[in-house]
């Protein structure tokens, strides 16, 4: 990851929201039960809500009654495996085709973003989706020439050194150019890159000033739905935080004021060719990671 694990730490959260799906032995058992499952868990509306007043960000003064259904013991472990045996699998991608992906998928992908829990319920940002092959060579000659900043000037040595096999000394030498200064061209060979915004805080229809609240961490579980939603599909991508570069690459997108850059998301099938950091374990030991109290 690039600087990213204050927010992807997060993204844990995530894994619940597709589980449902994700965690199907098979394409047509996951279909099959798609009703199913869509009615084991839905809202009744109110008896007036016909009639309530809606306010900023879908609110009304009414509650709705839940309904749910729960799934049998030999059913939640049997997804809760299949789950965690799919998410296991994911690993960061810097290399991809450049074939295209499908857009009702990638846009399913950002809608299951949207599912996920956020600060009083604003949901506070916003996805552009940059296929222009033109735009994203700016971003990248952006991106690149800050982080050769970065790398001489504002980052620690401690830092460069714990991604040096990611995008130091030992990683790929694709990564590197010949004097040494980090390449990034997943920002460009990926079909889409994906530019995750957090907004500091909202205006509604008058023109007021609306406040957000937990904005980091509501985008950080946001973009936690995301990988999980793509690595469901089979798509890869990269959390990228661009120090340095976040002004520029707003303005060049002209989003608003409000709004800040969090993450550069390149998304696509990797490439026949990618490689990936060889670690083994994979990952730290459970033991390290919860514990029953």
């Amino acid at each position: 990851m690039d600087r990213s694990a204050q927010v992807v730490g997060l993204s844990v959260v995530a894994v619940g929201a597709l589980a449902w799906c994700t965690a199907c032995r098979a394409p047509a058992k996951c279909y099959s039960n798609n009703v199913e499952e869509l009615e084991s868990w839905k809202q009744i509306s109110p008896r007036y809500a016909a009639a309530a007043g809606v306010k900023e960000f879908g609110e009304t003064n009414l509650q709705a009654k839940l309904i749910t259904k729960r799934l049998t013991l030999a059913g939640m472990r049997e997804r809760a495996q299949a789950f965690f045996s799919l998410m296991n699998t994911r690993r960061t991608m810097r290399f991809f085709s450049q074939d295209d992906i499908p857009q009702d998928v990638l846009e399913l992908c950002l809608a299951v973003a949207g599912t996920s829990p956020s600060g009083a319920h604003h949901q506070p940002w916003f996805f552009a989706v940059i296929r222009d092959a033109s735009v994203k060579f700016k971003i990248r000659e952006l991106v690149e020439e800050e982080e050769k900043v970065n790398y001489e000037k504002r980052m620690r040595k401690s830092w460069i050194q714990d991604l040096s096999s990611m995008t130091g000394e030992t990683a790929d030498s694709r990564l590197r150019s010949a004097n040494g200064s980090p390449l990034k061209p997943y920002l460009t060979e990926a079909p889409a890159l994906i530019a995750m915004f957090k907004q500091t805080h909202s205006v509604d229809a008058a023109g007021k000033r609306v406040d957000n609240y937990y904005v980091n961490e509501s985008c950080g579980i946001a973009a936690g739905f995301f990988l999980a939603a793509l690595h469901n599909v089979g798509l890869a991508t990269l959390t990228s935080t661009p120090m340095g570069s976040e002004q520029a690459i707003r303005q060049m997108l002209h989003r608003p004021d409000n709004e800040k850059l969090f993450l550069l998301l390149p998304v696509g099938y990797p490439a026949s060719d990618a490689t990936v950091p060889f670690r083994t374990p994979l990952r730290k030991a459970t033991n390290h990671l919860f514990a029953m109290l």
